[in-house]
């Protein structure tokens, strides 16, 4: 309770401060937005001159016609991104909700860099299920105070370090806002709404530009139960759907039979999701599919301030961010026993079977409703520099940035050693199980059989309830320090061209914390299992150089070179050339190579994860209890790109673009796949081996159930994938305004995985990549816009396309995903010269997501299950 007073205390201060901005007296000229060349120019450390590299740029009007609130909803917008966790998934990203980052070109979640202004942001607290740590792009600024992005697409480590090698993502925040603004708006789907305000202005302060932000931002979560196509029924409980034979009522394990028996009251109508496939059906099951949201509750505040002025010479830039953030997801009302066998005794009052019995099931059934799982992210950032020039008319430049991000996330578990203490009649609040007597005084018996809820045997009461279930209770933090210096100007110059150079060195330091509670340190949760705590850090000292040469008119090159090491390694070097040519007015050719390096995280390290993924064995799906270890030895990652690229303007206002891709990327760090792993020890069984490695990883219990499975971070081979990105952006005065036109379009050619050295190629491409390193990559990805504008009226219509995909989850009966389309309005209407309103809709012909053989009935890696999403907002200036 405590925080949700916090984000509503956060959100009374967002409403300060925009009514501080609002109280400050207008300047007599407008807002501009920041200019291509300004700071940064994303790809390069020295500004001015063309882009080298393919560059793709979303701006503000862009952001709104896809109705963004939030950052998470930008990688949609990105052809060449694919396989984000940007939406809440508890089945398959438990750990992560609330969080999203970039994937480009479906290289992995830590390999694309992203930076703010042009300066690094700490990773994410969390990690993804695999491993992988990013930074979440949902943290970063409010998006009022967000210009445009920028999307390098090719590899940039020689420019930016280490974990660019995929490209990179630069968030660019406007800056030198003279007149207050304020924006409001309202959002609303079948089964959820959304509402965020926001409000950014700016002020002179001690001589210097001072711009501040603020936004809260809430959303009410959207409910598996409030759309048919997630629903188990609609596809008769196919046994890929949201089902478990993991019930409860549950299931039992009968020596005297060696097989299970179903409770005895498994199929009375009082338990409306438990069920059997058939009278003969020895489990009894559950249908969890009303029990999850796909969209979560979520609620965050965030402000952000960038000041401005000249100093002796110098200009002196500060920038400071916050951003608190608060998701509550719901899931099914207990977790599945995954990690201990629990034995209910004979002589336990309500056993049915006349012997002891193995109890494979949950402490609590559907009656009990949903539980919620709870995350609270907190991050700061606080950075700032001073640059100027030098007499012979070269720059210098320093810089600080330090960040960091809390994690609290809690999510209940039923605790083992008191569920077995109930279960042999010691349970309880007041009982002590070294002392007490089964049954008697203080200590009762936990019945975990259908009588407790139909009044035919013991009733469980809230207070045993609650003294059965306990809280994985994770405390995490994530944080880094940057330096930087860099100094850079005209080398040379002859009456043909010109060198421009710039140098530069960086020192890093991350730190990764995970606290779990005592429970989950001894592996005293049920599903949660066993996680240690851990504490670590890693540094890293780079130096770079980088030169832009000008042949001509016509022709440009970029040499740049990085050498980094960390932890006093010897270190690697990342080298690119790029050049482009201006064959003429109309033509321009450009091609780039480069090579880059991305460090194990410190996570994957000396980490260790517990998680437990959907797994198929002995022909049904189930989750399993899986503790993933770090290893010190292990490699940095290493990748070459090459970039082949030509743009036409064949006529005013009309730009075509059009660039070969390709990258090599080897020694990837990632998760071992469990169910590979129990594959492999399956087939060892088969072939009648015994002690065998695969085999020593599998635990099982005495009745043949998964109960663990042992995995490695490791150095798998390479991924070399390819494609075409192509593009085309037309404008030109129509009907008294501005008519615009753009489309972006990704094709994937080839995406092969070596999982060995010298192993035969496995193609991700157009698969879900469930039992491979990648994640959902459908083959094409298209973007299409076209606006019109003039003094009073904006109309953008945004279209949005996804090829079909084959699902390559084990056991499923179709694999085939269908492709979508979906297109997005806005129109903005000027009431009055400082008052705009706009009216929104974000799938306009309310399409369901494909249907793909997911327990929920899609692929959340690339689908949106909202449906229709209509918006009205306010913006005012003063």
């Amino acid at each position: 309770m405590h925080r949700r007073l916090a984000l509503k205390g956060s959100a009374a201060s967002a409403g300060l401060i925009a009514a501080c901005l609002l109280a400050q007296p207008a300047r007599a000229q407008t807002s501009q937005p920041a200019s291509l060349d300004e700071v940064v120019v994303t790809g390069s450390r020295i500004a001015g001159g063309d882009r080298l590299a393919p560059v793709d740029v979303i701006d503000r009007q862009t952001f709104a016609a896809a109705g963004v609130s939030d950052a998470s909803q930008l990688v949609r917008l990105l052809t060449a991104n694919s396989g984000s966790e940007a939406q809440v998934d508890q089945l398959n990203q438990p750990q992560s909700s609330g969080t999203a980052q970039f994937n480009l070109r479906n290289l992995g979640l830590g390999s694309t860099l992203v930076l703010i202004d042009g300066q690094r942001w700490t990773n994410s607290a969390v990690v993804a299920t695999d491993g992988s740590a990013f930074v979440d792009i949902n943290s970063l600024v409010p998006m009022i105070a967000l210009e445009r992005i920028e999307a390098v697409k090719d590899g940039a480590s020689a420019v930016y370090g280490s974990d660019a090698v995929a490209g990179v993502v630069n968030f660019i925040t406007r800056k030198g806002v003279t007149r207050p603004e304020i924006s409001a708006k309202y959002a609303v789907a079948d089964g959820s709404e959304e509402s965020v305000i926001e409000a950014i202005g700016g002020l002179s302060l001690l001589g210097g530009d001072l711009t501040l932000a603020a936004s809260h931002f809430h959303r009410s979560a959207l409910g598996s139960d409030e759309r048919a196509f997630t629903q188990a029924e609609t596809y008769g409980r196919a046994p890929w759907t949201a089902v478990t034979s993991y019930g409860q009522p549950g299931s039992y394990f009968r020596p005297g039979t060696g097989g299970f028996a179903p409770d005895p009251d498994c199929d009375d109508p009082a338990f409306a999701e438990a069920y059997r496939n058939s009278p003969t059906d020895s489990f009894c099951r559950l249908d969890y599919s009303d029990f999850f949201d796909l969209v979560p509750e979520e609620t965050r505040t965030q402000l952000f301030a960038d000041y401005r002025r000249p100093l002796a010479g110098a200009e002196l830039w500060l920038q400071g961010a916050w951003s608190s953030t608060e998701t509550v997801a719901r899931q099914s009302p207990s977790l599945p026993i995954l990690a201990q066998s629990l034995t209910v005794p004979a002589s336990h009052p309500d056993n049915p079977f006349g012997e002891a019995v193995l109890f494979r099931g949950r402490l609590l059934g559907a009656e009990a409703g949903a539980s919620v799982a709870d995350f609270v992210y907190e991050t700061w950032r606080v950075a700032g520099g001073l640059s100027g020039d030098f007499s012979t008319g070269w720059t210098w430049d320093v810089s600080a940035t330090a960040s960091r991000q809390h994690v609290a996330y809690d999510k209940p578990d039923a605790i083992g050693s008191a569920l077995q203490n109930a279960l042999n009649g010691l349970g309880g609040p007041g009982c002590d199980p070294t002392t007490g007597t089964p049954g008697a005084g203080a200590c009762r018996y936990f019945n975990p059989f259908g009588s407790a809820y139909l009044g035919t045997g013991t009733a469980n009461d809230a207070d045993l309830v609650d003294s059965l279930i306990g809280s994985v209770g994770l405390r995490g933090a994530a944080g880094l320090i940057t330096l930087d210096a860099s100094t850079g100007g005209q080398a040379l110059a002859w009456a043909g061209g010109s060198i421009d150079v710039a140098l530069g060195a960086q020192y890093r330091r991350s730190t990764f914390r995970h606290d779990w509670s005592d429970r989950v340190n001894a592996g005293d949760l049920l599903t949660a299992g066993y996680s240690p705590d851990f504490d670590g850090d890693q540094e890293a000292l780079a130096a770079f150089a980088e030169a832009r040469v000008h042949l001509g008119d016509r022709i440009e090159a970029q040499l740049a070179a990085r050498h980094e090491s960390y932890d006093g390694d010897d270190g690697k070097l990342s080298p690119k050339v790029a050049v482009r040519w201006d064959a003429n007015d109309a033509l321009a050719l450009r091609a780039s190579w480069s090579q880059g390096f991305r460090a194990p995280s410190v996570y994957a390290l000396t980490g260790a994860q517990a998680s437990q993924p959907s797994v198929f064995d002995r022909g049904a799906f189930v989750f399993v209890n899986t503790l993933t270890s770090g290893d010190p030895d292990l490699k940095p990652e290493e990748s070459e790109s090459l970039t082949l690229g030509a743009l036409w303007r064949p006529l005013p206002g009309l730009e075509l673009g059009l660039d070969a891709w390709r990258f090599d990327y080897t020694n990837l760090v990632v998760k071992e796949s469990a169910q590979a792993i129990i594959d492999q020890a399956a087939a060892d069984d088969a072939a009648g081996l015994t002690g065998t490695p695969a085999q020593a990883r599998v635990t099982r219990s005495g009745a043949g159930a998964l109960t663990f499975v042992q995995l490695y971070f490791t150095n798998a081979s390479s991924i070399e994938t390819q494609g075409l990105d192509l593009s085309a952006r037309y404008s030109r005065d129509l009907l008294g305004g501005v008519a615009r036109a753009s489309a972006t379009w990704t094709h994937v050619d080839r995406y092969d995985i070596r999982l060995t050295p010298g192993a035969a190629a496995t193609s991700g491409l157009g698969s879900t990549n469930l039992n491979t390193l990648g994640r959902s990559l459908p083959q094409d990805r298209g973007e299409f816009a076209l606006s019109w504008a003039d003094a009073a009226n904006s109309l953008t219509a945004l279209v949005h396309y996804t090829s079909g995909y084959k699902n390559d989850r084990s056991g499923v009966t179709d694999p085939d995903i269908a492709s979508q389309t979906t297109m997005d309005l806005l129109y903005t209407l000027a009431v009055g010269a400082d008052l705009d309103l706009s009216l929104g809709v974000v799938n306009l012909t309310d399409e369901d997501p494909p249907l793909a053989q997911f327990a929920l009935g899609y692929d959340p890696v690339v689908a949106d299950p909202r449906g229709r999403v209509v918006s009205v907002g306010l913006t005012k200036r003063f």
